[in-house]
Protein backbone atom coordinates (compact mmCIF):
# COMPACT_ATOMS: atom_id res chain seq x y z
CA UNK A 1 0.00 0.00 0.00
CA UNK A 2 3.04 2.68 0.88
CA UNK A 3 4.95 1.62 -2.62
CA UNK A 4 1.51 2.45 -4.77
CA UNK A 5 0.90 5.56 -2.98
CA UNK A 6 4.76 6.24 -3.49
CA UNK A 7 5.05 5.19 -7.35
CA UNK A 8 0.96 5.83 -8.07
CA UNK A 9 -0.98 8.94 -8.36
CA UNK A 10 -4.44 8.16 -6.02
CA UNK A 11 -6.48 10.76 -6.50
CA UNK A 12 -7.45 13.16 -3.21
CA UNK A 13 -11.06 12.39 -3.17
CA UNK A 14 -10.05 8.41 -3.13
CA UNK A 15 -8.24 8.83 -0.38
CA UNK A 16 -11.27 11.16 1.65
CA UNK A 17 -13.87 7.96 0.24
CA UNK A 18 -11.62 5.78 2.12
CA UNK A 19 -11.16 7.75 5.41
CA UNK A 20 -14.93 8.10 5.34
CA UNK A 21 -15.42 4.47 5.01
CA UNK A 22 -12.92 3.68 7.29
CA UNK A 23 -13.96 6.16 10.29
CA UNK A 24 -17.43 4.96 9.90
CA UNK A 25 -17.28 1.51 10.55
CA UNK A 26 -14.91 2.12 13.57
CA UNK A 27 -16.04 2.77 17.10
CA UNK A 28 -12.97 4.63 18.41
CA UNK A 29 -11.33 7.96 17.21
CA UNK A 30 -8.13 7.71 15.24
CA UNK A 31 -5.53 10.06 16.04
CA UNK A 32 -5.88 13.41 13.63
CA UNK A 33 -2.38 12.79 12.23
CA UNK A 34 -3.10 10.02 10.20
CA UNK A 35 -7.00 10.62 8.99
CA UNK A 36 -5.93 14.10 6.99
CA UNK A 37 -6.89 13.73 3.53
CA UNK A 38 -4.48 14.29 0.56
CA UNK A 39 -0.63 14.19 0.76
CA UNK A 40 -0.63 13.65 4.26
CA UNK A 41 -3.17 11.05 4.49
CA UNK A 42 -1.33 7.30 4.96
CA UNK A 43 -3.72 4.52 4.17
CA UNK A 44 -1.07 1.54 4.89
CA UNK A 45 -0.87 3.27 8.44
CA UNK A 46 -4.42 3.85 8.54
CA UNK A 47 -5.62 0.65 7.49
CA UNK A 48 -2.54 -1.13 10.05
CA UNK A 49 -4.05 0.73 13.22
CA UNK A 50 -7.42 -0.78 12.38
CA UNK A 51 -6.72 -3.66 11.64
CA UNK A 52 -4.47 -4.27 15.06
CA UNK A 53 -7.35 -2.54 16.81
CA UNK A 54 -9.57 -5.68 15.62
CA UNK A 55 -6.54 -7.85 16.52
CA UNK A 56 -6.40 -6.43 19.91
CA UNK A 57 -9.72 -5.40 20.91
CA UNK A 58 -12.41 -8.15 21.47
CA UNK A 59 -15.76 -5.54 21.34
CA UNK A 60 -14.38 -3.30 18.99
CA UNK A 61 -13.80 -6.31 16.51
CA UNK A 62 -17.24 -7.64 17.30
CA UNK A 63 -18.46 -3.73 16.42
CA UNK A 64 -16.37 -3.67 13.46
CA UNK A 65 -17.54 -6.84 11.69
CA UNK A 66 -21.17 -5.85 12.54
CA UNK A 67 -20.59 -2.22 11.13
CA UNK A 68 -18.74 -4.09 7.72
CA UNK A 69 -21.40 -6.91 7.29
CA UNK A 70 -23.97 -4.68 5.80
CA UNK A 71 -21.47 -2.59 4.12
CA UNK A 72 -19.28 -5.11 1.97
CA UNK A 73 -20.35 -4.07 -1.44
CA UNK A 74 -19.44 -0.29 -0.82
CA UNK A 75 -16.07 -1.79 0.54
CA UNK A 76 -15.44 -3.77 -2.50
CA UNK A 77 -16.70 -0.83 -5.35
CA UNK A 78 -13.83 1.27 -3.39
CA UNK A 79 -11.50 -1.39 -3.52
CA UNK A 80 -12.33 -1.15 -7.19
CA UNK A 81 -11.97 2.26 -7.68
CA UNK A 82 -8.46 1.96 -6.48
CA UNK A 83 -7.47 -1.15 -8.69
CA UNK A 84 -8.40 1.55 -11.47
CA UNK A 85 -6.73 4.32 -10.29
CA UNK A 86 -3.28 1.95 -9.63
CA UNK A 87 -3.95 0.12 -13.06
CA UNK A 88 -3.73 3.75 -15.10
CA UNK A 89 -0.19 3.99 -14.59
CA UNK A 90 0.17 0.93 -16.73
CA UNK A 91 0.92 -1.63 -13.77
CA UNK A 92 -1.39 -4.36 -13.30
CA UNK A 93 -2.29 -5.17 -9.51
CA UNK A 94 -1.85 -8.53 -7.82
CA UNK A 95 -2.92 -9.17 -4.18
CA UNK A 96 -2.06 -11.88 -2.03
CA UNK A 97 -3.74 -12.40 0.65
CA UNK A 98 -1.38 -14.72 2.93
CA UNK A 99 -2.11 -17.19 6.43
CA UNK A 100 -5.66 -18.08 5.93
CA UNK A 101 -4.67 -21.80 5.78
CA UNK A 102 -4.12 -21.00 8.98
CA UNK A 103 -8.13 -20.68 9.71
CA UNK A 104 -9.71 -23.09 11.58
CA UNK A 105 -11.72 -25.20 9.67
CA UNK A 106 -14.93 -23.90 9.98
CA UNK A 107 -14.04 -20.08 9.29
CA UNK A 108 -12.83 -21.19 6.27
CA UNK A 109 -15.42 -23.06 5.05
CA UNK A 110 -17.47 -19.88 5.99
CA UNK A 111 -15.50 -17.75 3.87
CA UNK A 112 -14.39 -19.76 0.92
CA UNK A 113 -18.03 -20.77 0.85
CA UNK A 114 -20.36 -18.53 1.83
CA UNK A 115 -18.82 -15.69 0.67
CA UNK A 116 -17.19 -16.90 -1.92
CA UNK A 117 -18.98 -14.22 -4.50
CA UNK A 118 -17.05 -11.27 -2.63
CA UNK A 119 -13.94 -12.77 -2.56
CA UNK A 120 -14.28 -12.97 -6.31
CA UNK A 121 -15.63 -9.14 -7.05
CA UNK A 122 -12.17 -7.43 -6.90
CA UNK A 123 -11.37 -6.34 -10.21
CA UNK A 124 -7.73 -7.36 -9.88
CA UNK A 125 -5.37 -10.81 -9.62
CA UNK A 126 -5.79 -12.41 -6.22
CA UNK A 127 -3.72 -14.93 -4.27
CA UNK A 128 -5.81 -16.58 -1.28
CA UNK A 129 -4.40 -19.23 0.81
CA UNK A 130 -6.28 -21.75 2.07
CA UNK A 131 -6.58 -25.02 4.84
CA UNK A 132 -5.98 -28.13 2.96
CA UNK A 133 -8.38 -29.86 4.96
CA UNK A 134 -10.71 -27.81 3.04
CA UNK A 135 -9.60 -29.59 0.11
CA UNK A 136 -11.49 -32.96 1.68
CA UNK A 137 -14.98 -30.95 2.32
CA UNK A 138 -18.00 -32.55 0.55
CA UNK A 139 -18.19 -29.14 -0.95
CA UNK A 140 -15.03 -28.26 -2.25
CA UNK A 141 -16.40 -28.76 -5.44
CA UNK A 142 -18.39 -25.73 -5.23
CA UNK A 143 -16.24 -24.02 -3.63
CA UNK A 144 -13.63 -24.45 -6.71
CA UNK A 145 -16.37 -23.28 -9.27
CA UNK A 146 -15.92 -19.98 -8.01
CA UNK A 147 -12.03 -19.43 -8.66
CA UNK A 148 -10.13 -19.73 -11.53
CA UNK A 149 -7.68 -22.45 -10.37
CA UNK A 150 -6.67 -24.62 -7.02
CA UNK A 151 -3.06 -25.44 -6.71
CA UNK A 152 -2.11 -27.61 -3.61
CA UNK A 153 0.91 -27.54 -2.36
CA UNK A 154 1.73 -31.06 -0.74
CA UNK A 155 4.22 -31.83 2.22
CA UNK A 156 7.75 -32.22 1.51
CA UNK A 157 7.74 -36.11 0.79
CA UNK A 158 10.60 -37.90 3.06
CA UNK A 159 9.76 -41.65 2.43
CA UNK A 160 7.85 -43.13 -0.14
CA UNK A 161 4.21 -44.46 0.18
CA UNK A 162 4.99 -47.66 1.15
CA UNK A 163 6.84 -46.39 4.36
CA UNK A 164 9.80 -48.42 3.51
CA UNK A 165 11.92 -46.66 1.18
CA UNK A 166 13.38 -42.87 1.97
CA UNK A 167 12.53 -40.31 -0.76
CA UNK A 168 16.56 -38.92 -1.27
CA UNK A 169 14.82 -35.49 -2.61
CA UNK A 170 12.60 -34.36 -0.20
CA UNK A 171 15.11 -35.21 2.64
CA UNK A 172 18.19 -33.55 0.28
CA UNK A 173 15.69 -30.35 0.08
CA UNK A 174 14.94 -30.69 4.29
CA UNK A 175 18.65 -30.35 5.21
CA UNK A 176 19.26 -27.62 2.51
CA UNK A 177 16.77 -25.83 4.65
CA UNK A 178 18.86 -26.02 7.06
CA UNK A 179 22.13 -24.83 5.58
CA UNK A 180 20.39 -21.86 4.52
CA UNK A 181 19.12 -21.26 7.72
CA UNK A 182 22.26 -22.55 10.13
CA UNK A 183 24.35 -25.25 9.69
CA UNK A 184 24.04 -28.83 9.39
CA UNK A 185 27.23 -28.49 11.41
CA UNK A 186 24.83 -27.89 14.29
CA UNK A 187 23.56 -31.48 14.77
CA UNK A 188 24.52 -34.85 14.61
CA UNK A 189 23.70 -36.76 12.08
CA UNK A 190 21.43 -39.05 13.38
CA UNK A 191 19.78 -36.12 15.57
CA UNK A 192 18.94 -34.64 12.02
CA UNK A 193 17.84 -37.38 10.18
CA UNK A 194 15.41 -38.26 13.57
CA UNK A 195 14.03 -34.91 13.25
CA UNK A 196 13.12 -34.95 9.51
CA UNK A 197 11.85 -38.16 9.90
CA UNK A 198 9.37 -36.76 12.65
CA UNK A 199 8.46 -33.66 10.99
CA UNK A 200 6.75 -35.81 7.99
CA UNK A 201 8.06 -33.06 5.65
CA UNK A 202 5.69 -30.76 7.18
CA UNK A 203 8.08 -27.23 7.25
CA UNK A 204 6.81 -25.41 9.62
CA UNK A 205 6.76 -28.42 11.96
CA UNK A 206 10.42 -29.07 10.79
CA UNK A 207 11.35 -25.32 11.40
CA UNK A 208 9.61 -25.93 15.47
CA UNK A 209 11.47 -28.77 16.09
CA UNK A 210 14.81 -27.37 15.38
CA UNK A 211 14.27 -24.41 17.35
CA UNK A 212 12.97 -25.88 20.32
CA UNK A 213 15.78 -28.62 19.54
CA UNK A 214 17.68 -25.29 19.67
CA UNK A 215 16.83 -23.90 22.96
CA UNK A 216 16.87 -27.15 24.94
CA UNK A 217 20.41 -27.58 23.69
CA UNK A 218 21.54 -23.90 24.66
CA UNK A 219 20.13 -24.20 27.87
CA UNK A 220 22.46 -27.24 28.57
CA UNK A 221 25.36 -25.39 26.73
CA UNK A 222 25.50 -27.77 24.36
CA UNK A 223 27.63 -27.30 21.01
CA UNK A 224 25.26 -29.85 19.10
CA UNK A 225 21.95 -30.63 18.63
CA UNK A 226 21.74 -34.67 19.69
CA UNK A 227 19.22 -37.18 19.06
CA UNK A 228 18.30 -37.33 22.77
CA UNK A 229 17.38 -33.36 22.36
CA UNK A 230 15.35 -33.97 19.69
CA UNK A 231 13.51 -36.69 21.27
CA UNK A 232 12.53 -34.86 24.47
CA UNK A 233 10.45 -32.19 21.95
CA UNK A 234 9.20 -35.04 19.85
CA UNK A 235 7.57 -36.39 22.77
CA UNK A 236 5.99 -32.29 24.12
CA UNK A 237 4.53 -32.50 21.13
CA UNK A 238 3.49 -36.35 21.56
CA UNK A 239 1.04 -34.97 24.13
CA UNK A 240 -0.09 -31.76 22.38
CA UNK A 241 -1.40 -34.09 19.46
CA UNK A 242 -2.72 -36.65 21.50
CA UNK A 243 -4.71 -34.12 23.80
CA UNK A 244 -6.77 -33.10 20.32
CA UNK A 245 -7.16 -36.84 19.04
CA UNK A 246 -10.71 -39.12 19.97
CA UNK A 247 -11.51 -42.51 19.88
CA UNK A 248 -13.07 -42.19 16.71
CA UNK A 249 -9.94 -40.21 15.15
CA UNK A 250 -8.06 -43.44 16.50
CA UNK A 251 -10.35 -45.76 14.17
CA UNK A 252 -9.87 -43.08 11.01
CA UNK A 253 -5.98 -43.26 11.64
CA UNK A 254 -5.59 -46.75 11.58
CA UNK A 255 -7.68 -46.83 8.10
CA UNK A 256 -5.37 -44.13 6.96
CA UNK A 257 -2.31 -46.17 8.06
CA UNK A 258 -3.04 -49.15 5.97
CA UNK A 259 -4.72 -47.38 3.05
CA UNK A 260 -3.10 -43.81 2.67
CA UNK A 261 -6.10 -42.91 1.05
CA UNK A 262 -7.63 -39.51 0.49
CA UNK A 263 -11.37 -39.39 0.34
CA UNK A 264 -13.88 -37.32 1.21
CA UNK A 265 -14.93 -37.16 4.76
CA UNK A 266 -15.44 -34.52 7.65
CA UNK A 267 -13.42 -36.83 10.29
CA UNK A 268 -10.48 -37.15 8.23
CA UNK A 269 -11.14 -32.70 7.35
CA UNK A 270 -10.41 -32.38 11.16
CA UNK A 271 -7.34 -35.00 11.00
CA UNK A 272 -5.60 -33.10 8.41
CA UNK A 273 -6.92 -29.79 9.75
CA UNK A 274 -4.84 -30.42 12.91
CA UNK A 275 -1.78 -32.27 11.32
CA UNK A 276 -2.72 -35.55 12.49
CA UNK A 277 -2.87 -36.98 8.48
CA UNK A 278 -0.40 -35.42 5.99
CA UNK A 279 -1.13 -34.83 2.56
CA UNK A 280 1.62 -36.00 -0.41
CA UNK A 281 1.43 -36.40 -4.12
CA UNK A 282 3.42 -39.14 -5.75
CA UNK A 283 1.49 -38.88 -9.25
CA UNK A 284 -1.71 -39.25 -7.55
CA UNK A 285 -2.24 -37.45 -3.71
CA UNK A 286 -2.08 -39.97 -0.67
CA UNK A 287 -2.14 -39.61 2.89
CA UNK A 288 -0.08 -40.70 5.57
CA UNK A 289 -0.59 -40.67 9.50
CA UNK A 290 1.43 -37.82 10.84
CA UNK A 291 5.00 -39.76 11.98
CA UNK A 292 4.38 -38.12 15.18
CA UNK A 293 0.85 -39.53 15.49
CA UNK A 294 1.86 -42.85 14.45
CA UNK A 295 4.01 -43.04 17.13
CA UNK A 296 1.26 -42.26 19.97
CA UNK A 297 -0.48 -45.32 17.63
CA UNK A 298 2.81 -47.75 18.32
CA UNK A 299 2.73 -46.89 22.49
CA UNK A 300 -0.82 -47.52 21.99
CA UNK A 301 -0.18 -50.72 20.39
CA UNK A 302 -2.85 -50.15 18.24
CA UNK A 303 -1.11 -50.47 14.84
CA UNK A 304 -0.64 -54.22 13.00
CA UNK A 305 1.86 -56.50 13.06
CA UNK A 306 3.99 -56.50 10.13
Amino acid sequence: MEKCQAECDISPSLVERTKRWGKSITKTEVSEDKVVAGAGFNLSAYFVELLARMKSETTTRQEIREEIQPRVSELINLINDIIAEIELSRRQVLVIIDNLEKCDYEKALDLFYCHSTQLTQPLCKIIYTFPISLRSSNKFTQIKMNFSEDIIYPNIKVHEKDGNVKETNGRTFMKQIVAKRVSTDLFTPEALEYIIDMSGGVIREFIRIIRDSAVRAIARRKTLIDKDIAVEVINGLKNSYQAQLSDEDYEVLLNIYETKDIRRDEKLVGLLHNLSVLEYKNGRSWCDVNPIVRSILEEKNLLPEK
